[in-house]
């Protein structure tokens, strides 16, 4: 174990951790200042919102990002071809699912709630904007180059920050502000992401060998994506919609203390990616794979502080209008706990083993998980019940991608 401390893994994680510890902050400043200047029911469509929004852009964009950083992996001319058909499929999908949002958004908005109107029509802006801030960050995380890719996190959130104090200051902080906020802090990552990497990339000539390796690879991940990022934030959109914006900003509020979880999710990913996908053979995967399970069960265990802590927390930062988020709050870090026990296993599963098609078929089992659940408990429980489900979802889905990838260890170990 003190071996494995002292590898490059630890050290781009010990990297990335800090600049995601710093982003995390400026992060979580700016949604607890808008959960308690906007209140619960306004605090609540701001998150639905969004939520939308993610929806949407994650479910088509991760799958490029995460192919950009498979190929790109690669040595040799073959990967800057790949990193050109990333870019160009990028630009052309940001704009067109950008409008395509942008004309379906009131309609959308009459199913989940009237309200929802605008909020979702300012939201489709973030579809472009987000597809081409991304397209530095994977490109850098496929180069390992960490710190810079830390240093467009740090610049988002910032940015943000910076724009929903400005909006307060001028007494104009509005669910809308709120999301031009949100927009400025991915603008002003583009605009500086774009000086950190090298363009010689469009040189490159696109074969028809380069697409159809890169669409392979990606036409079940797209899939696996499309359905995660619909079961990632679903809840929030059956909560509003079956019982209403305060109780969605209850359960927004407490599901938010586990955001930087998401994050540190993220960086053991960005950090296990382009290694299971360098590496030549099964045995110097599954090596690394059980070191890497040691060390997400060692900052999972960290989670459950959160349960002690609940009360105190919910009323120091959000205050008195926010106490029904306690025990949401001490559901979630049980099934937090579980997610960041899961990642290594997630990315042997994608990187070294190519699963994406069996990664599409647990990302559906998670969604009917999640949709199943918050229909029987929401209703009953409301914000508790949101929490209950997701905490459940969680626990079971990464149990059951832990079971595949060890059947799958024993399998290809026994052949």
């Amino acid at each position: 174990m003190l071996e494995f401390l002292q590898t490059k893994t630890i050290k781009d994680t010990a990297v990335v951790t800090a600049g995601m510890a710093l982003s995390t902050l400026l992060s979580a400043a700016s949604i607890f200042l808008l959960a308690r200047w906007l209140g619960p029911a306004s605090f609540g469509l701001y998150a639905t919102a969004l939520a939308v929004a993610v929806i949407v852009t994650d479910a088509l964009e991760l799958a490029i990002s995460n192919a950009i950083v498979k190929f790109s992996s690669r040595q040799g001319p073959e990967a800057a071809a790949f990193i050109h058909y990333g870019f160009k499929l990028k630009l052309r999908l940001g704009f067109l699912v950008g409008a395509g949002f942008a004309l379906l958004s009131y309609l959308v908005a009459d199913w989940i709630h009237p309200q929802l109107k605008l909020p979702l029509l300012v939201s489709a802006l973030f579809v472009p904007v987000v597809f081409w801030s991304r397209f530095p960050r994977s490109l850098l995380r496929a180069q390992k180059r960490f710190l810079a890719d830390s240093v467009l996190e740090n610049i988002t959130s910032s940015a943000r920050l910076a724009g929903i104090g400005l909006f307060y200051w001028l007494g104009k902080l509005t669910i809308i502000a709120g999301l031009a906020a949100y927009l400025g802090g991915n603008l002003a990552a583009l605009a500086v992401g774009v000086f950190l990497i090298d363009w010689k990339f469009l040189k490159a000539k696109i074969e028809a060998k380069v697409k159809r390796q890169f669409f392979g690879f990606q036409k079940w991940l797209t899939l696996g994506f499309i359905v995660a990022a619909v079961h990632s934030r679903i809840d929030t959109v059956l909560l509003l919609k079956l019982v209403g914006p305060e109780a969605t900003g209850i359960y927004q509020a407490a599901y938010r203390f586990f955001m930087p979880v998401i994050q540190l999710a993220s960086v053991l990913s960005l950090v296990f990616a382009p290694r299971f996908a360098s590496f030549p053979d099964l045995a110097t995967s599954r090596v690394y794979l059980f070191k890497a399970v040691r060390l997400s069960l060692l900052i999972g265990a960290a989670v459950l502080v959160m349960i002690p802590l609940a009360a105190w927390l919910v009323q120091l930062i959000f205050g008195a209008e926010y106490l029904g988020a306690i025990l949401p709050v001490q559901i979630l870090a049980i099934g937090f706990f579980g997610f960041i026990a899961g990642a290594p296993w997630v990315s042997f599963l994608l990187y070294f083993a190519a699963k994406a098609k069996t990664f599409f078929y647990l990302n559906l089992v998670q969604l009917g998980l999640i949709v199943g659940l918050n229909l029987w408990l929401t209703p009953r429980f409301q914000a508790v019940g949101a929490a209950l489900a997701a905490s459940l979802t969680l626990l079971l889905t990464n149990l059951l991608i832990a079971a595949v990838t060890w059947r799958l260890l024993y399998a290809k170990q026994k052949n």
